[in-house]
């Protein structure tokens, strides 16, 4: 028996994703209102509290919600191709550019289990860039557009 999702869970599936990668940028938020509205915060610890928190609960979310999105990824492709017709990688394994996946999956899910991070490390490079005030993080924002542009065409493709 294969397991297969119809347009409303798979949608449902991708807003958690979106929703599971905003503490990592709240965090941030949080660590630069503590910075802006205490004057006596000794911003050695702030930095390391920061850090750790977001290592602690942003990161673990972001990979939780990329094994559930890759999951209800290869869920949904068995609608259009049935499970026979699908060509699932190996962990660490098929092209070129998607080889070091640490998750078993199509070249699609592996691209669109990438969102999460896109938008918590987007949303994280967007505070960094205002806080320093350069734009040095352009290539950045260049790279996890280019990435969120392909899995909106994924994603797309999936929910027609």
């Amino acid at each position: 028996m294969t397991i297969t999702l119809d347009r409303r869970a798979f949608l449902s599936e991708l807003l958690k994703a979106a929703l599971m990668s905003l503490p990592l940028p709240m965090v941030s938020l949080a660590g630069v209102y503590f910075y802006l509205h205490n004057s006596d915060v000794n911003l050695i610890g702030l930095i390391v509290s920061v850090v750790t928190i977001s290592a602690l609960t942003g990161i673990p979310l972001i990979l939780y919600a990329s094994l559930r999105l890759n999951a209800a990824t290869l869920a949904r492709e068995r609608v259009y191709s049935g499970a026979p017709g699908q060509l699932i990688h190996k962990p660490l394994e098929g092209p070129l550019l998607l080889r070091r996946s640490m998750v078993a999956g199509s070249v699609k899910s592996r691209a669109l289990s990438m969102f999460p991070m896109c938008i918590g490390f987007g949303l994280e490079f967007v505070i960094m860039s205002y806080l320093t005030g350069g734009g040095g993080f352009f290539v950045f924002y260049a790279l996890t557009g280019a990435m969120l542009a392909v899995q909106a065409m994924i994603a797309a493709k999936l929910l027609r």
